[in-house]
């Protein structure tokens, strides 16, 4: 009889004890509400932002209403619980991709970073696109800062593909003068149209060099080559003379005018006018053509790129301002 007694007792102290760790659980998970983020290059889909994270160095902070296209924003996806859609089309805007991400529904998020920033962005027609050439920028002066390479480690493939016979070994020395960067010059497997560049690990900001200091203007985004380099980058020099690229100048017809004819001057072909009026000056892509768009900017001096996911291929659309009378 005592020993039943005892084992009740002590069951009775197990189930007590069980209740009280249950409680204090519930009452804790429910009662935080800050959550420490420390991981590095992941993704937080929080309840009104994104929050990307790279390593203790960035954060960069995307609101909901940001378009991924233009039909599309990101709270589009969250509602229909699309979160790996969300991450994907964010990498695609990223200068450098995240593979992981977490959805955190409840309590502030606290992020241990050096730099937090939310992303540089625009409206145009009404809608919030990002800007890829400020949000290059700040990768380049917040996260790239530590790890970009010396000049005199880079090593660059100058490939002729436009049949001019000692081009890319010019090209080659010209980008050495400029920049410091070693090349090698040869010749590409057959004559091409556009121009391309292939980054292997070159910062974003350092391309950019790159192709400010290249005669081309209709320079490709390539992903892959199907050489075998050590390379830090690849160049292809196409020829440039029949490409299909159009470049569409919207805005007030005196403004238009002035863009279109300097753009003519450069060399630039395909060129026509849309009049229209325009809230902001900025220059829209898709992008594989962001260098192009990058270039014709720096000519331009204008300072906001829209990357743009839909539309017609091998489009470059500037929205010039127009000038209050």
């Amino acid at each position: 009889m005592v020993r039943r007694e005892k084992k009740s007792k002590l069951l009775g102290i197990i189930v007590f004890l069980i209740v009280t760790l249950a409680g204090l659980l519930y009452f804790n998970v429910n009662s935080k509400t800050e959550r420490v983020i420390d991981i590095p290059r992941y993704m937080i889909i929080g309840k009104e932002n994104v929050f990307v994270i790279y390593e203790d160095k960035l954060s960069i902070s995307f609101p909901f209403d940001i378009q991924l296209d233009d039909q599309t924003t990101i709270a589009d996806l969250y509602k229909v619980g699309d979160y790996e859609g969300i991450r994907k089309a964010l990498n695609w805007i990223l200068p450098e991709n995240v593979e992981e991400y977490e959805v955190v529904k409840k309590g502030a998020i606290r992020l241990n970073v050096a730099y937090k920033y939310k992303v540089p962005e625009a409206t145009l027609d009404g809608k919030k696109y990002v800007l890829t050439s400020s949000l290059n920028s700040l990768y380049m002066e917040k996260y790239y800062k530590s790890t970009t390479q010396n000049a005199k480690n880079v090593i660059i493939d100058v490939l002729n593909g436009n049949g001019k016979s000692g081009y890319a070994g010019k090209t080659g020395k010209k980008i050495e003068e400029a920049l410091s960067y070693k090349y090698n010059a040869a010749n590409y497997e057959r004559d091409i149209e556009y121009s391309y560049i292939v980054n292997k690990d070159l910062s974003p900001n350092q391309v950019e060099e790159l192709i400010m200091n290249l005669d081309e203007k209709y320079i490709k985004v390539k992903s892959e080559l199907d050489l075998p380099t050590l390379a830090n980058a690849v160049v292809i020099l196409g020829k440039e003379s029949k490409v299909e690229t159009k470049i569409i100048i919207h805005g007030d017809s005196k403004e238009t005018e002035k863009i279109k004819e300097l753009l003519k001057q450069e060399k630039y072909h395909n060129l026509s006018i849309k009049a229209s009026t325009e809230e902001m000056t900025a220059v829209e892509y898709q992008a594989e053509d962001y260098y192009i768009a990058y270039k014709i900017s720096k000519k331009l001096n204008i300072k906001n790129l829209i990357e743009k996911k839909s539309g017609s291929s091998n489009e470059i659309h500037v929205y010039i301002k127009n000038k209050e009378d």
